[in-house]
């Protein structure tokens, strides 16, 4: 793995949501890479370093929680996340602190750029 940080990954298999999301952080000049799906974003993290991992909940093929546990166990619990979720609370397996931040969807693109550039400094 690359020790080279590279902005924001965006997990989520919403292509309208993730577009919209990337297009905003990269319209406010954050780099951002994308993955639609928990094991597409364990191979991204496996290659890279984020400094910021935005992170739906509900993924098809697992929830966030699959990708949580993989930065913890591959010793890069460095990256700070913020998860998205349609529930109207956090999931009780979520890892509260390794979690810096939660949004509710539908994700207005701006707060979540707000917390992101929050999250970067």
């Amino acid at each position: 793995m690359s020790n080279h940080r590279r902005g924001v990954l965006v997990i989520d298999n919403d292509a309208a949501e993730r577009g919209s999301i990337v297009r905003k952080l990269v319209g406010d000049g954050i780099r951002a890479d994308v993955a639609q799906n928990a094991s597409d974003a364990i191979r991204l993290l496996d290659e890279a370093r984020y400094e910021v991992v935005v992170l739906d909940w509900q993924l098809p093929d697992g929830d966030g929680g699959r990708v949580v546990s993989h930065l913890q166990q591959s010793g890069t619990r460095s990256e700070r996340i913020m998860v998205m979720t349609g529930e109207s609370r956090l999931p009780r397996s979520v890892d509260r602190s390794l979690v810096k931040g939660v949004l509710f969807k539908p994700v207005d693109a701006i707060a979540l750029t707000a917390h992101v550039r929050a999250m970067l400094s």
